[in-house]
């Protein structure tokens, strides 16, 4: 990698904010409570066959030395329908270092951990120990690990997609409200047993 396709690296992270993609609906699940008991069960609204993903933003961190300077790139995925933020059982981010020396080297690496606050990675027997449940965890996305950023969708078919869709669109907002209200009382489940 040359400098020039270094810095047109992160220019092209960037010119992925604030587009959206269609992630299909089978990858997402939410919080119910169902007899008493929490579980994770399939995301399925009519025929809505995806979700719309809008990478709202990235988280930058940079660090230097004078031998080195280190840029990580963390994306921000939202729900485009009601504008919350959307929660992947991995933190993914991008590193790009410049390495000064003689001659100049470059290199990009893609970094992925477990994030601790996706809670349907954990058993049952597990959840209580975890970090309390939250908002995010209404309606949880189950994110490739192949997958980078999103491919953004054409804004002629979104906007079809978004007219064709609405009520289906809205049925998930209420959803994800009623989700987020299950996530509550299990934080305060979780906060009692710990």
């Amino acid at each position: 990698m040359n400098n020039s396709e270094f810095y047109n690296t992160i220019s092209l992270i960037h010119d992925h904010q604030n587009t959206v993609a269609l992630i299909n609906i089978k990858e997402f699940k939410k919080l119910e409570r169902i007899n008493g008991e929490y579980k994770w069960t399939p995301l399925k609204i009519g025929n809505m066959p995806a979700i719309p993903i809008l990478t709202s933003d990235f988280k930058e961190c940079f660090r230097s030395t004078k031998e080195q300077v280190s840029i990580r790139i963390t994306p921000i995925w939202k729900y485009l329908s009601n504008g919350e933020k959307v929660i992947t059982p991995n933190i993914e981010k991008f590193e790009l270092i410049e390495n000064s020396g003689a001659q100049n080297r470059y290199s990009l690496s893609r970094i992925i951990n477990p994030n601790h606050h996706y809670l349907s990675n954990s058993t049952w027997k597990t959840l209580f120990d975890q970090t309390f449940a939250t908002r995010q965890n209404a309606i949880e996305w189950n994110k490739s690990n192949r997958s980078t950023l999103l491919s953004p969708i054409d804004n002629t078919i979104l906007n079809a997609y978004l007219e064709t869709y609405k009520n289906e669109l809205a049925e998930f907002n209420q959803i994800y409200e009623q989700s987020a209200k299950v996530a509550h009382e299990l934080r305060s489940y979780q906060k009692k047993l710990k």
